[in-house]
């Protein structure tokens, strides 16, 4: 008869143990788990930028559901698991490596959609010590963000790789002297403008911008025009005045600073500082006119810094929620520009949206 030593004896049990629990994860089944770990935080959604709902203690009873049972209900993303807690209605995630099959001779809840045939794996050992209650959010208590999140208000947040931030503003410009005299406009005026930048780290920004000033014109025309498909009376038009702006900029920022939680994250700001160049021109014509009168405007370009303040608070939407979407801002800058440009400052301030 041949014999094993009592260390091959453990690892071929441990071995099972590990087959069994992968095979149990990986089961198509819902059925009845226990919490194996000494505390696992249950999620709103399968991500841990997710708000949480529960913190559950070591050796709790929980219902995993079958994802093929609960289309459109519980999402799917590799290392989570969806679960409801006995007695509840809501439906929360938890990592897979929290969570161990039930014994063998518990039975499924009603709630978890199992069947009497369903098989249940026994569990890598068994759960010994008393189970934790579960503990909700009250209006009273701290925030689960501001309980369990890694930041801290007046702590910077954890840096990521690489945010997209689109914007849409208004503001003031003001024109060089000696260019708005030789045009006969204004020298200060209201602008709109575009802007887009990528954030790497949280540290370095790539940006480009677009926009447009509009001063007062002291030089406006006016003619008589018809419509395009005849037909119609001559009636008289004046002419608009425009001074539009491309720039493009690179740049050092702070990470995002945790100002105060909210209910999906935290509401943060950061600081930055740009250096770039803008393309200036302007153009004093007539609107929807084909072949009207119109005057093309030489400004210099030039060089220009700028600094500016982000604010931006988490999304409430589900993409937020699962941590692809961080959400609205509001940014206001000071833009100046070096000597012998067209402009000589500018400020803005932009709604902007954050995408992670």
């Amino acid at each position: 008869m041949a014999y094993m030593s009592r260390a091959v004896v453990g690892g071929v049990r441990g071995a099972v143990a590990l087959a069994a629990f992968a095979l149990w994860v990986s089961s198509a089944s819902a059925g009845p788990g226990v919490i194996i770990t000494s505390r696992a935080d249950v999620r709103e959604a399968p991500s841990e930028a997710a708000r949480l709902a529960f913190v559950i203690g070591h050796g709790a009873a929980v219902c995993v559901l079958d994802e093929s049972n609960y289309t459109g209900v519980v999402h799917h993303r590799p290392g989570w698991l969806a679960l409801r807690i006995r007695g509840s209605e809501g439906v929360g995630y938890v990592r897979t490596e929290a969570i161990g099959p039930a014994a063998a001779s518990s039975t499924a809840a009603p709630s978890c959609g199992e069947s009497a045939s369903a098989s249940v794996m026994p569990p890598t050992a068994p759960a010994t010590a008393p189970v934790a209650p579960i503990q909700r959010w009250q209006a009273s208590e701290p925030s689960p963000v501001q309980a369990h999140s890694p930041a801290r208000a007046g702590r910077f947040l954890p840096l990521h790789p690489a945010r997209i931030m689109l914007g849409l503003g208004t503001g003031a410009a003001w024109l060089n002297e000696q260019s708005a005299a030789q045009h006969h406009i204004d020298s200060s005026g209201p602008t709109v403008h575009i802007s887009g930048a990528l954030t790497i780290y949280d540290i370095f920004s790539i940006s480009a911008s677009g926009g447009a000033a509009f001063p007062s014109d002291n030089a406006s025309f006016s003619q008589q025009v018809v419509p395009e498909q005849g037909g119609g009376d001559p009636t008289t038009a004046g002419s608009g005045l425009e001074v539009s702006r491309v720039s493009i900029a690179v740049g050092f920022r702070t990470p995002f600073l945790a100002l105060f939680p909210t209910e999906n994250g935290w509401f943060a700001g950061a600081l930055y500082a740009d250096y770039g160049t803008s393309g200036i021109s302007g153009s004093r014509s007539i609107s929807d006119c084909i072949d009207c009168r119109s005057e093309h405007l030489d400004f210099p370009g030039g060089t220009f810094w700028r600094v500016g303040l982000d604010l931006a608070a988490p999304s409430s939407s589900p993409k937020a929620v699962q941590g692809d979407f961080y959400g609205y801002g509001f940014t206001a800058a000071y833009q100046r520009y070096l000597a012998g440009a067209g402009l000589i400052q500018e400020f803005q301030v932009s709604l902007t949206v954050w995408l992670l």
